[in-house]
């Protein structure tokens, strides 16, 4: 059928589809497309009504006996037809099509299927049992198309202008065109009516004006025997005609459709039921001396052609609806029953009465049989996952996860459909939140609940806790085992961005954890590893009269300042977070002004964090700039970068006793950076990395060099940050990082 879709079908749908044989090839060769036999279940094989349908079918075409639905792969690539006789649920799919061909057309009210087997050559099924009839439809010419199957007919267009009629009684193949339609006619839809007719909605000029029209063509004379201007006929809109009426629906002002009924050969017509169908599919049908309708995803309902009398309710929730027999063949929904195909026919009061046919899924309910969540998960090296499994008892179910942080309220979800004989539900967790940010070690919720897709048995829900243990990095300010570039902006705010997201999605907007105002009292800043009893990283900041502050980290937070001492301000260089002792513990160095390097050795004391200072040696004031990335040479030894005033970067290996090797030349151009970053470890390879900034006023670019572990050439490529708004300063002045 070719007709306006129901949601989740495309506009005007084509309706044949090719068998596995190459276009052109005699249809004597395809033998897959024998007879369907009227197959008889065994007793083993019987099912009770309703029977079960892959959650994924969709209705498509129905008669007496059975209906035809279609369903796409996982993929969205291949289409599977199947034909399911309603007595017992017995299926017979339909041979694959070639990619060049379209999809089967159904008979309206009866069981025939017409396939396309190559070119013009189409072949009818009759899944009652009857024996199969090639038919050539050559003599249409080029640009036909199939629209229709009406009893033993195929009904054509060419190519949708003309309507024809072909059919092949007592072996030889008849071609009539249909009389009466005008030379312009554009055809929009056809449907067939047992009675013998044909309605056609088309566009075309009749007396002068063009516009809509609706038509109603005799099959047995192959001639329009009515026609009627519908000039506010709804685009998306089903027809229905029976042997006594028309239906159809019309714009109304406003956006709002009107059911719209026509006694044959009279030109009245009764407006019924206004509709709101927001763009959707509105299908409409005749039963008996009842017009069915509804919007596709809402509602059906039936309204008496006699008296008006409505009967509402009769889906909940409609997906489409096809003329089948006797009867019609709804999909949709029932709070009693679910999704599913339902019959509609009439009661034996005479009102509309439905009556399941199948089920969309299992009809079961869920349970979880077998469950596998980890108590504890980390996320500290590259590429570790948290798996979470659930084993269910069936499948056609949605299943849905979230984790919650129960301190923050943070979450992470996700939600997959299980389909079929598919019953595990498996997810992977990567440790970050939606947008990229790792995740904080502590206690998470998980909440996983389980809703079968076509609404039988219930939902169930199971929870539970996951720790996450990721442990704690040097320049970690989150309690998240990552580190935080520290940024303090032109008008003293101070604010953190966990680096993890850098790198999973730089073109976003990162996010900003602010940590408070009046940082710009401070002259030098600097990230200090753990320096006291807590396993946190330390802030370590120097004023503007030399005075040095340490800030001890509580995982997510920074605690009231304490006054390491003054004097500080001697020094025009500082470097802080490597080992450079061998003692676990992050040291300080400072160069004076006369160019001497100062090492102060961590005490783990955060009323006395450093010991008094060691000279290490002279000549220091040839560097601009010190900072102390840690093992940046995979000697397993706390190192120190310095870049000289000609821009070229060296290394300094430390030996684990607080003295270095000689210096070794990392490479030039360096002083195109403002800022130098012992970020530490950003991408979780076991590495330390480096994060350098440069820019003007209030721009700034950020660069990640990644640690090769080798120190004869320590940096791999940089990889440059294009640097979100949020993160440069709104004062003017270029942000400070550290």
């Amino acid at each position: 059928m070719k007709h306006p879709s129901p949601a989740g079908r495309n506009l005007a749908v084509a309706v044949t589809v090719a068998l596995a044989v190459t276009a052109g090839t005699a249809m004597a060769t395809a033998p897959a497309l024998a007879a369907p036999r009227a197959v008889t279940a065994t007793a083993a094989e019987q099912q009770t009504a309703p029977f079960p349908l892959g959650f994924n079918e969709q209705l498509h075409g129905g008669g007496s006996t059975g209906f035809l639905t279609w369903s796409d792969s996982s993929d969205g690539v291949n289409t599977t037809w199947q034909w399911h006789r309603s007595e017992d649920g017995a299926r017979t799919t339909l041979p694959k099509g070639a990619p060049d061909y379209s999809t089967p057309t159904a008979a309206t009210d009866s069981d025939r299927v017409a396939v396309q087997t190559g070119g013009s050559a189409y072949r009818l099924l009759d899944m009652a049992g009857g024996e199969p009839v090639d038919i050539d439809t050559s003599s249409v010419g080029a640009g036909a198309e199939l629209w229709q199957v009406a009893g033993d007919t195929l009904v054509m267009t060419r190519p949708r202008s003309s309507l024809h009629l072909v059919s092949k009684p007592a072996g030889t193949v008849v071609h009539r065109q249909v009389q009466g339609l005008p030379a312009d006619a554009y055809i929009e839809n056809v449907v067939y009516s047992p009675s013998g007719v044909l309605a056609v909605q088309y566009e075309g000029t009749v007396g002068g004006v063009k516009g809509d029209r609706l038509a109603v063509v005799d099959l047995a004379e192959a001639k329009v025997v009515e026609d009627r201007a519908v000039p506010d006929f709804f685009p998306n809109s089903g027809i229905a005609v029976t042997a006594t009426h028309l239906a159809w629906s019309e714009w109304q002002p406003g956006g709002s459709v009107t059911l719209v009924t026509a006694r044959r050969g009279e030109a009245g017509s009764t407006r019924h039921t206004t509709l709101q169908p927001n763009g959707f599919y509105v299908p409409v049908s005749l039963l008996g001396d009842w017009v069915v309708s509804g919007v596709s995803g809402k509602a059906l309902s039936a309204v008496s052609l006699k008296d008006g009398t409505t009967v509402t309710g009769l889906l909940g929730e409609l997906w489409d609806l096809v003329g089948a027999g006797d009867g019609l063949l709804a999909q949709g929904t029932t709070p009693e029953h679910g999704a599913g195909v339902y019959r509609i026919g009439l009661g034996a009061d005479g009102r509309p009465a439905v009556t399941q046919v199948a089920t969309n899924g299992a009809t079961t309910p869920v349970a979880v049989v077998d469950e596998q969540v980890p108590a504890t998960a980390g996320f500290g090296t590259a590429g570790s996952r948290a798996a979470l499994r659930w084993n269910l008892s069936r499948g056609d179910v949605g299943v849905s996860l979230r984790l919650t942080h129960k301190a923050t309220g943070r979450t992470w979800t996700s939600d997959k459909k299980l389909l079929g004989t598919n019953t595990e539900a498996a997810f992977e967790w990567d440790g970050t939140f939606p947008n990229g940010t790792a995740a904080y070690n502590g206690a998470y919720e998980w909440r996983v609940t389980v809703t079968p897709l076509n609404g039988i048995g219930g939902q169930i829900e199971r929870s539970g806790t996951l720790q996450v243990a990721s442990g704690t990095v040097p320049h970690d300010y989150s309690d998240s085992g990552s580190p935080d570039l520290l940024v303090r902006d032109g008008a003293g705010h101070l604010a953190s961005y966990d680096v993890r997201q850098f790198l999973a999605a730089p073109e976003k907007e990162w996010e900003r954890t602010e940590r408070g105002a009046g940082w710009s009292v401070y002259d030098r800043l600097l990230s200090a590893g753990n320096l006291d009893a807590s396993p946190y990283a330390d802030l370590v900041a120097r004023d503007g009269q030399g005075v040095l502050w340490l800030y001890s980290g509580t995982g997510r937070a920074l605690s009231q300042r304490i006054r390491i001492g003054a004097g500080w301000g001697v020094y025009t260089t500082l470097a802080a977070g490597s080992d450079l002792t061998g003692d676990g513990r992050p040291d300080l160095v400072a160069t004076d002004t006369a160019g001497v390097l100062w090492l102060y050795k961590a005490t783990g004391d955060a009323a006395r964090p450093f010991a008094p200072r060691v000279r290490v040696g002279a000549g220091w004031n040839a560097y601009d700039r010190l900072t102390a990335p840690g093992d940046i040479g995979g000697a397993k030894a706390g190192d120190l970068l310095a870049r000289d005033r000609t821009g070229v970067l060296w290394l300094y290996l430390g030996k684990g006793d607080g003295t270095f090797a000689p210096r070794t030349k990392v490479g030039g151009g360096w002083n195109t950076y403002q800022q130098l970053v012992n970020i530490g470890d950003v991408d979780r390879d076991g590495r330390a990395d480096l994060i350098a900034e440069r820019g003007t006023g209030s721009w700034s670019l950020l660069t990640v060099y990644k640690g090769t572990g080798d120190w004869k050439a320590p940096f791999g490529p940089g990889q440059t940050l294009n640097v979100p708004a949020p993160y440069t300063s709104a004062s003017g002045t270029r942000p400070v990082v550290f």
